[in-house]
């Protein structure tokens, strides 16, 4: 994984996922997303760095807050309206939960002393609430 920063869109995997499937398929790439989340295996980094893309996109959504959105920001603007549907906040929060309990994600950024990323977590788990 090639990551740069905390944030939910600062590393290779996330943005790739936005390239290749967010644009293209918008909410149903979303939903995808969550999908494999919920399958209860354990998820690869990439698998992790979608659910945390698509989990981020769907709390802008719902609050507002494009902030943590980056260059990610234009195309979600495109696909914002679809990423209201109700429908996705229980599917968001129970596919973060997921990458906070299962993921090589998760063990990736605990490795060391720095819970920066930890800390980005849990505040986007709170937007989603």
């Amino acid at each position: 994984m090639g990551a740069w920063g905390y944030g939910s869109f600062e590393n290779d995997s996330a943005l790739d996922w936005v390239e290749n499937s967010f644009r293209r398929s918008g909410a149903a790439a979303v939903e995808q997303a969550f999908g494999s989340a919920a399958e209860g295996v354990y998820l690869d980094v990439d698998e992790a760095s979608a659910v945390v893309a698509a989990a981020e996109f769907v709390a802008a959504a719902r609050d507002g807050d494009v902030s943590k959105l980056g260059a990610a920001q234009n195309v979600f603007t495109t696909h914002r309206q679809s990423l209201s549907s109700p429908h996705l906040l229980p599917l968001a929060r129970k596919a973060l939960e997921r990458v906070l309990q299962q993921s090589e994600l998760l063990e990736l950024w605990t490795e060391g002393q720095d819970k920066t990323w930890l800390n980005e977590m849990k505040h986007l788990s709170a937007r989603l609430r």
